[in-house]
């Protein structure tokens, strides 16, 4: 009887088998085996490559392939391969460049070449040379909705925000977006207004992309996210929040969705759905230790303590005012950069000033972050915002001011309060400084600086605190950090030697949420009142 031998091809695909099936060591057995029976044969060699590529050789893989297209200078499978080691190995120049040069004027079929294309570019997001291979594959397949995305993407990263709004639009008229490029989407549309400085931030294609995106993607916590930090005018805040507590469920294990949808729920004044939410998170998770400050607040105060709010929160509000008869101090104070004070909503922290004898002037910032710039809303700088706070704080008669801070507000509560003649500055975890080159600095701050830098309407920036401060030596700073928070601490040092600053130890405190673990402890008010230094 006669036994057919499989065919060396039926043999590399075994070999394809073995790997895909999980079992690394015997198809690289396999592999070798065959590659000593047929050493010419380049399916062979090609297939060596593969199981190179799978055992995380890197910089093998790229010499391994380099030798074979010397054999094979134009053999479109083996320039593919060339192109993926050197994606895999880091060298974003060789690959764009092999790329352009050799596969796509190869013949390998159009299919592959957008393969390789969208891999390569998938890799080299931001790299120029990335968008150019895109866009020649999209002019040969103009409505392949897939191309059209990752070039969108691929603007977007290049900060060619008008374009990649045309692009991610041109492509959603293809076929629907999916959730990493409608979140794209939705943050192309934000960052092009605000860096022009436009006000309101927040227009009709920014709230259709976003209601659209939360009806398809109820589960992606990055569009709750979105939501939180985007200053959306109280009526559509309130018709898009529905969409969101529609799907409130204790069944949900994302840490991240929990703990956004709990600061939603928190901001639509349900302090008792807020709890309940981030009681269902795994304590010793990462979200659920950011939730620990936020929770803490909760378990201690009455759920009735945050019915004594004065005013309506609207997120898109950059100034709201809370007047009191008589009064002889106004607290000014700066929303944090998402747009509350430490994970609190502005409404939540007036219910806590309620009994205090001040106006309240509550800022937030819509466009960048806690007013480092200026408000837009007040004018196009530093300067004009800074008059027309003065005139406004002269209108309410008050001849006490007090500015209060947290993190980076902390930061503006300061600065401002120099420039304006305050007689105190409270401030919570605060930042001394927004030097990216200062190690202390937040990395996420860092990054909404550098987007800062681009901001065509920013003509003015503040001088360094300490400078700030020499210009108004009557005012004293009380500066609250956490006693084991490394952040805090490396930030307090830089003005510690500073007489007007007087830097307070809250204990057993290791988070940046000071301001939350002195609420919780009922030392907040008196804090921002003196009487807790």
């Amino acid at each position: 009887m006669t036994v057919t031998q499989p065919s060396t091809a039926e043999r590399v695909a075994a070999v394809r088998q073995t790997l895909s099936a999980g079992s690394l060591d015997e198809a690289v057995t396999d592999a070798r085996a065959l590659l000593e029976a047929h050493p010419s044969d380049l399916r062979c060699r090609l297939l060596w490559a593969e199981l190179l590529a799978a055992q995380d050789k890197r910089a093998e893989v790229v010499d391994y392939a380099s030798s074979l297209l010397k054999q094979w200078p134009d053999n479109p499978w083996v320039l593919s391969r060339l192109v993926s080691a050197y994606v895999a190995n880091g060298d974003a120049d060789a690959a764009l460049s092999l790329y352009r040069d050799k596969v796509e004027p190869s013949a390998l079929p159009e299919a592959d070449k957008t393969r390789i294309a969208r891999n390569l570019a998938a890799a080299n997001r931001s790299h120029p040379q990335a968008l150019v291979i895109l866009e020649q594959r999209l002019s040969a397949a103009p409505d392949d909705p897939a191309l059209a995305r990752d070039s969108a993407s691929a603007l977007f990263a290049l900060g060619r925000l008008d374009e990649a709004v045309d692009r991610f639009e041109r492509a959603a008229r293809l076929a629907p977006l999916p959730a990493w490029a409608a979140f794209l989407h939705v943050t192309s549309l934000v960052q092009r207004r605000r860096l022009a400085g436009t006000v309101p931030v927040v227009d009709a294609a920014i709230l259709d992309c976003l209601g659209d995106a939360l009806k398809r993607f109820p589960d992606d916590a990055l569009f709750v996210r979105a939501f939180n930090g985007l200053p959306i005018a109280s009526p559509d805040w309130h018709r898009l929040y529905r969409l969101i507590r529609s799907h409130v469920s204790p069944a949900r294990t994302n840490g991240l969705l929990q703990f956004e949808t709990a600061k939603a729920c928190l901001q639509a004044g349900e302090p008792e759905t807020t709890r309940a939410i981030l009681q269902g998170l795994d304590p010793a998770s990462h979200w659920g230790t950011v939730a620990k400050p936020l929770l803490s607040v909760l378990d201690t105060l009455p759920d009735t303590v945050w019915q004594r709010a004065r005013f309506d929160d609207d997120p898109a509000a950059e100034v709201q005012i809370v007047r009191r008869e008589g009064a002889r101090r106004t607290i000014v104070v700066f929303a944090t950069l998402t747009g509350n004070f430490m994970m609190l909503p502005l409404a939540c922290l007036d219910a806590l000033l309620a009994d205090v004898p001040a106006n309240v002037v509550y800022l937030r910032d819509t466009v960048f972050g806690s007013a480092i710039s200026g408000l837009r809303s007040l004018g196009p700088d530093i300067s004009s915002t800074v008059s027309h706070l003065r005139r406004l704080i002269a209108d309410l008669g008050a001849p006490e001011l007090t500015m209060v801070g947290a993190s980076v507000s902390g930061l503006s509560a300061i600065r401002y309060g120099a420039r304006l003649g305050a007689d105190r500055a409270t401030c919570f975890g605060a930042l001394t400084t927004v030097d990216p080159e200062f190690q202390g600095t937040p990395s996420r701050l860092q990054r909404t600086l550098r987007v800062m830098q681009q901001d065509s309407a920013a003509t003015e920036r503040f001088d360094d605190v300490v400078t700030e401060l020499a210009q108004a030596p009557g005012m004293g700073v009380e500066m609250f950090v956490g006693d084991a928070c490394e952040l805090d601490l490396k930030q307090a040092a830089r003005l510690e030697t500073i007489p007007q600053i007087h830097i307070h130890h809250e204990a057993d405190v290791a988070h940046h949420y000071v301001a939350l673990a002195m609420i919780a402890r009922h030392r907040f008010v008196e804090a921002i009142t003196g009487q807790a230094n």
